[in-house]
């Protein structure tokens, strides 16, 4: 039954009178494909809960069947999930995706293929969902994302192979320097951990690790063919073998830009592992290492993001509409029948940006009020000086008070939106930063 489950804040009181909930802005997350023999997909994407369409699903409505998180009842406000990350992610190359719709009881896709990898029924090869490196407990249309989310679609996922992370030795999984840089002929230390089990349930916040060194793993040069798919060069001379403590050094000849995933293949040229993620390291002195390739930007399906420009979550409805959170009169909670109905009020209490130069800022706030009570909260960003800019949404919950979200070089606005309980929304300004790069 798993395989089918997993498969399928400056400090200034504010009072906010709430408005009819707009959809979900969409929202940075990283996406990693493992399909059977290569990496189909790898990095991070801007995407949105939104329909998709299994390439079988004859039975399926026009526009597809909805994946955004409202699926069976799981989320009160739509947002991202992984199978439309999924989804988002083949569609910047090329491929499409394949499942079984489940109308009940799930409102979800059994997926049966990523790309070019089909599930093997015969052999039990099927494909399985981890976030933050937990398998999920409801399926990819019912999960909802956080900015920042990793989202990991395995090949042969139940089968109890290791899942290995490969970083450079001395920093965390979570602030990696972009760009990764060493000079050549520099000894590089790297590291590779792995995590084994299923830990089948809610995923802890990313970056939330717990690992085990891993020992004997390659860490070996990347090719990536034209469409963007991975293989790990395990028999290059150049792959160096990781030792008791999970570490080995490497180092490039050549400068530029280089490649590199750790995985484990046993004597009949079968992997034993499910493959690290990709680190790309320049070699300098090379002018090249001033852009980051192109897998490594945030890239966004046709018609979201900031990059596309137009409206966003608090940009105003059609035809150029306020925000709601515009001009509120005193008192009067637009959307709502009551006049006399309480607001919500709270108090932003910090913006933390002493770690802005990894591209990390914290908000938090604290509830003065809570009206009818709150449902949800998100966090969203708007670059500056680009018209038109979307808000892209870096960081939501219910339950919590606090956020840290992740940003990449550039300057922002960011703001802070609460729904009730009532299904009512606005947001405010929470302050303006700069990540340096």
């Amino acid at each position: 039954m798993r395989t089918r489950i997993a498969a399928l804040c400056a400090a200034s009181l504010l009072t906010i009178a709430l408005a009819p909930v707009a959809e979900a802005a969409p929202t940075q997350v990283n996406v990693r494909i493992e399909g059977k023999t290569e990496t189909l997909f790898e990095g991070p994407i801007l995407t949105e809960g939104h329909n998709v369409r299994a390439s079988s699903d004859s039975s399926a409505p026009a526009g597809g069947r909805r994946c955004n998180g409202l699926n069976n009842g799981k989320n009160p406000q739509p947002g991202p999930t992984p199978t439309a990350a999924g989804a988002d992610a083949m569609s910047l190359i090329g491929e499409d995706f394949d499942g079984l719709w489940y109308a009940e009881p799930f409102e979800d896709y059994f997926i049966k293929r990523w790309g070019p990898d089909a599930q093997s029924e015969g052999t039990g090869q099927y494909w399985g969902l981890v976030v933050n490196n937990v398998f999920t407990s409801v399926g990819g249309c019912q999960y909802q994302l956080d900015g920042g989310d990793e989202v990991l679609w395995v090949y042969d996922a139940f089968s109890n192979r290791p899942r290995l992370l490969l970083y450079p030795a001395g920093y965390s999984a979570a602030a990696l320097p972009a760009p990764l840089t060493v000079a050549v002929g520099e000894p590089l230390e790297l590291e590779v951990d792995s995590w084994v089990g299923y830990n089948e349930g809610d995923p802890p916040p990313a970056p939330t690790r717990s690992t085990t060194p891993y020992e004997g793993a390659e860490i070996a040069p990347v090719t990536t063919d034209g469409q963007g798919f991975e293989r790990v060069e395990a028999d290059s001379p150049q792959a160096v073998t990781t030792g008791s403590d999970g570490k080995a050094e490497i180092a490039f000849a050549q400068s530029g830009w280089h490649r590199i995933k750790a995985t484990v293949v046993n004597s009949g040229g079968k992997e034993t592992v499910v493959r690290s993620n990709r680190l790309d390291v320049c070699v300098t002195p090379d002018p090249s290492c001033a852009t980051l390739p192109p897998e490594d930007l945030v890239r966004s399906p046709v018609g979201s993001g900031e990059e596309e420009g137009g409206g966003g979550e608090e940009a105003g409805g059609p035809g150029g509409t306020p925000p709601v959170d515009a001009a509120p009169r005193a008192g009067i909670n637009p959307g709502t029948s009551d006049p006399g109905a309480a607001p919500v009020r709270l108090r932003l209490s910090r913006l933390d940006r002493s770690h802005l130069s990894r591209g990390l800022v914290g908000v938090s706030w604290k509830v003065l009020d809570a009206g009818p009570g709150i449902a949800s909260w998100a966090i969203t960003s708007q670059v500056l000086g680009r018209p038109g800019a979307r808000f892209v949404r870096r960081a939501h919950g219910s339950d919590r008070s606090a956020a840290t979200v992740h940003l990449p070089p550039g300057a922002y606005r960011l703001r802070l939106t609460v729904v009730d309980a009532l299904g009512r929304s606005s947001g405010t300004t929470v302050g303006r930063v700069e990540v340096p790069r």
